[in-house]
């Protein structure tokens, strides 16, 4: 396997945790950082919650952070825009229903709106020509948990404005994000609770099971305990609400660490498969039914903690996929997910790079390739701060 050399690398102001590409242009992307206090620097470079102790008062405000947009241009990424904000960042996704909408995950119990501006200072309310230039202005914020938790992630449901939010005192909730200055969120929906932190969560296409990981090592799976509930014809919220939800199953066997990645794939069937990362350093690819036994078909150490899976492509069939890996203090991986003439499943790394010397927590991936057939990458690492631009 070759080395992979950068095209064009910067130095961030401030550590990068997430990543994300505007997706009415992506030339552009928005990455999240987290500025750590010295106090809560761990020698193992972990992303951790600093640990009260007896007697102590805990601050309120240890951490910052700030919103970095660049532009790719061909073999150069340059710096837009830089947006400092009083808390770190833990996670950020662009609104599916309006890609002008983008919202962030802070360290101080909030989700966090954000608006796409032209050069007029006016809403970008659908997907503009390549010759804009968006400017992200912040629209509001929204409580979530108290301010001494952390919003560690959260995912949009397809429809409507409900998010998903794991929290760093282990819940799994669901909460309703108004864009209106003059809403409060109303809905709140707590499907379960890991013993550590919940560290990530993920959803079938139908959004007929949740699910979500946390540093207690175990994988979760909230459904509805009848069919009636999960057909019942209502909305995504209606139903999670309304309906008959509970924990289908609770995994604390298959991962041997933090499960920090989960990556349901789509198949030709109605088996369910989902893609894992873990702290353990592998990366897992799980048969998950909703009832019913779950087994490991495949499973491949990585050299680092899976912290972000992406999927890149897969073939007609989806017995041959590629993914994204950004494994911490490994870097980032390029990896193969195919099954064999006897339908078994391998994991293969196809690609490493390997120049970031800290943990790579956001990696991004540009949808086009180029005419020599290569993708092209975005990564970052977390304490060098550096971005670097790549392709394979």
């Amino acid at each position: 396997m070759s080395s992979i050399d950068h095209v064009k690398s910067l130095t961030l102001d401030l550590p990068p945790s997430c990543i994300e590409l505007w997706p009415w242009n992506t030339q552009y992307a928005v990455i999240g950082t987290y500025n750590l206090e010295k106090s809560e620097e761990k020698s193992d470079g972990d992303v951790e919650i600093v640990e009260e102790h007896e007697g102590e008062e805990k601050k309120s405000q240890q951490r910052s952070g700030s919103l970095v947009m660049v532009r790719i241009e061909g073999d150069d990424v340059g710096i837009v825009q830089t947006l400092s904000t009083p808390s770190a960042i833990f996670d950020l996704h662009f609104f599916p229903g309006k890609a002008s909408i983008m919202a962030i995950a802070t360290s101080t119990g909030t989700i966090e709106l954000y608006r796409m501006l032209d050069k007029n200072g006016k809403a970008i309310d659908q997907c503009p020509d390549s010759s804009v230039i968006p400017t992200l202005v912040e629209l509001r914020s929204i409580r979530v948990c108290p301010e001494d938790v952390m919003v560690t992630s959260f995912l949009w449901l397809p429809i409507g404005t409900t998010v998903v939010v794991t929290l760093s005192t282990g819940e799994v909730e669901l909460r309703k994000i108004p864009f209106d200055e003059d809403q409060n969120s109303t809905l709140e929906v707590t499907l379960g609770t890991h013993s550590l932190e919940a560290w990530t969560a993920a959803f079938l296409p139908d959004v007929s099971a949740i699910y979500s990981g946390g540093d207690d090592s175990t994988l979760i799976c909230y459904g509805f305990s009848d069919t009636t509930s999960e057909g019942s014809g209502g909305s995504f919220e209606t139903n999670w609400i309304e309906g008959n939800r509970t924990v289908l199953w609770s995994d604390r066997k298959t991962h041997g660490a933090g499960v920090t990645a989960i990556l349901p794939l789509p198949t030709n069937s109605d088996q369910i498969l989902l893609l894992t990362g873990s702290y353990d350093d592998h990366i897992r690819l799980i048969s998950a039914p909703s009832f019913g036994r779950r087994s490991i078909l495949a499973e491949g150490n990585l050299g680092g903690g899976v912290w972000r899976l992406k999927l890149l492509q897969c073939n007609q069939n989806f017995t041959d996929i590629l993914i994204l890996a950004s494994c911490m203090y490994a870097g980032a991986r390029i990896v193969k997910l195919f099954q064999d003439a006897k339908s078994e499943w391998h994991f293969e790394v196809v690609a490493k790079f390997e120049e970031h010397k800290s943990m790579n927590y956001a990696s991004e991936c540009l949808p086009e390739i180029n005419e020599k057939g290569h993708r092209t990458f975005i990564t970052t690492s977390f304490y060098d701060r550096l971005l670097c631009l790549w392709r394979f």
